[in-house]
């Protein structure tokens, strides 16, 4: 399957939800941090970012604008129980989002489906539906 990093402050969520994955097949990669998990990424080869919306020491916004300067930006799948996570994942363009406590199933069902499309591509604002209030749309494919 794919590599997936996952990017999680917490220790036993951030186990639990690799085991998930590595059961699956994937192989996982883990950052504490949204700057470690920006660092992972620059050095190539991940497929698909599992990322928390909640990082204490750096935020999920400003790691989608850092992963978007990469040549093969991969997407980022939100798992959260944040309040603000909808509206980030939104924001930023995810791939998908899954409120915790997400279902394996559900997260596994997430990552294979994106784990073929690792690079982004921007729509520019002309084209991007009037509907959505949230910015450029990104699609991967």
């Amino acid at each position: 399957m794919g590599s997936v990093l996952l990017v999680e402050s917490d220790p036993e969520t951030r186990e639990r939800l690799g085991s998930f994955l590595r059961d699956a097949g994937h192989e996982v990669l883990t950052a504490v941090t949204s700057r470690e998990a920006f660092l992972r990424a620059s050095e190539g080869g991940i497929d698909v970012i599992v990322v928390d919306a909640y990082d204490p020491r750096g935020g999920t916004v400003e790691l989608a604008r850092n992963l978007n300067s990469l040549p093969d930006s991969p997407p980022i799948i939100l798992v959260s129980s944040s309040p603000a996570a909808p509206e980030i994942s939104a924001r930023i363009g995810a791939a998908a989002f899954l409120a915790k406590p997400c279902d394996p199933v559900e997260l596994v069902t997430a990552v294979a489906r994106c784990a073929g499309h690792a690079r982004p591509v921007l729509v520019p604002n002309d084209f991007a539906d009037d509907d959505e209030p949230t910015g450029p749309a990104r699609s991967f494919g």
